[in-house]
């Protein structure tokens, strides 16, 4: 990587800025935002009358420079964007979250969210959805939320009811479950013009930790193939005996010479206490809580380096629980120090440019 003598101007970004005051491929200045993003379009299938649905395309800010999202705009009410957060650091995830609009909208309908960003230089990222909305099937309600659960314990059994407002032969045939959801069906009712059906799930003991967000897929005896699929959203958290926040726990662009301080919140399922803390890179020092409690802070210090480029460690955090450890990454960069004579970016503390954070490695 090449840096000039006022600042994080790359030379792959001069021409980037040659294309755009060009008029020449315009698109490819752009690159840097599209490979932000894992994927660019998502099909929700078709859904029914006031359901709910969402789709979360996630990008990161794979640069040395702050990310900023300026808006998030839609082509189709029937998609309603929000971003999860606008501003990123080296490293950090966000979100755009794609809200299916079912009580408004019916048919087949697609939408393109249209996602600028201010910083480290305007680009626009195109997205797709699509949809179709049935109004002669109602879920009640609208998807599976199974809440809060304990890491290795079966959930709670949760319910759906589907009924189809206008056929008596309606029929699912067959409930399509991911293999940590354990899902079955059964006839509630069948009238003239009417049939209902009840659809019971629960999270297995080998459901991954985290946020659930997944769907189930109801295959019925529709004449019309495209129809003969129905979607049911699926939502809930499977919280560890231990967990921190934030992991990872990101430091953003550093100075050489530069100490700073993060606090980590430890969190368990009953009392405990924090009794080391490994792995610690040299320049870190973590305080630790002496009482035993549910939740605990953690003061994490760091006087960085002089050596610039990027700062990667796992703290390995001992509890007094059996089988109490808990893994947390570190990341963040050090950057070069500018002269003396331009104090430019160590007043700021970010850099110009868009070079990515993998090339001061």
């Amino acid at each position: 990587m090449e840096w000039n003598k006022r600042g994080l101007w790359p030379s792959f970004l001069l021409t980037i800025l040659v294309w755009m005051g060009s008029g020449l491929h315009v698109s490819s200045a752009q690159e840097w935002a599209r490979k932000m993003f894992d994927h660019f379009s998502h099909d929700f299938g078709v859904l029914v009358r006031g359901q709910k649905a969402e789709h979360r395309f996630r990008f990161r800010n794979l640069y040395v420079e702050d990310v900023e999202v300026e808006s998030v705009t839609t082509t189709c009410g029937c998609t309603i964007p929000e971003v999860s957060k606008s501003l990123l650091k080296t490293h950090e995830v966000g979100e755009i979250i794609a809200r299916a609009n079912t009580t408004q909208f019916l048919g087949w309908k697609e939408a393109t969210l249209r996602v600028r960003f201010r910083k480290p230089f305007p680009a626009e990222v195109q997205l797709h959805c699509y949809m179709y909305i049935r109004s002669d099937v109602v879920f009640e309600p609208g998807l599976f939320n199974f809440g809060t659960v304990s890491a290795g314990k079966e959930s709670p059994e949760v319910s759906v009811t589907a009924t189809h407002l206008a056929r008596g032969d309606w029929q699912i045939l067959e409930v399509r479950a991911p293999q940590y959801i354990s899902a079955s069906v059964k006839e509630l009712s069948r009238q003239t013009g009417r049939t209902s059906y009840q659809i019971v799930a629960r999270l297995l003991p080998d459901t991954p930790v985290g946020y659930i967000r997944d769907n189930l897929l109801l295959v019925t005896n529709e004449r019309d193939s495209r129809l003969r699929t129905l979607t049911v959203q699926v939502e809930g958290v499977v919280r560890a005996p231990l967990s921190a926040r934030p992991s990872p726990l990101m430091l953003g662009l550093l100075a050489p010479g530069q100490k700073v301080m993060r606090k980590l919140l430890i969190q368990g399922e009953v009392p405990f206490r924090v009794t080391a803390v490994e792995n610690l890179p040299e320049g870190f020092d973590v305080q630790l809580p002496g009482e035993s409690s549910k939740l605990q802070w953690l003061v994490v210090e760091y006087t960085v380096p002089r050596t610039p480029g990027r700062i990667s460690a796992t703290l390995k955090i001992h509890t007094d629980l059996a089988d109490g450890i808990l893994e947390v990454p570190v990341t963040g960069h050090i950057v070069p120090a500018e002269e003396e004579s331009d104090p430019k970016v160590e007043s700021s503390g970010s850099s110009v440019g868009t070079s990515s954070a993998t090339d001061q490695e």
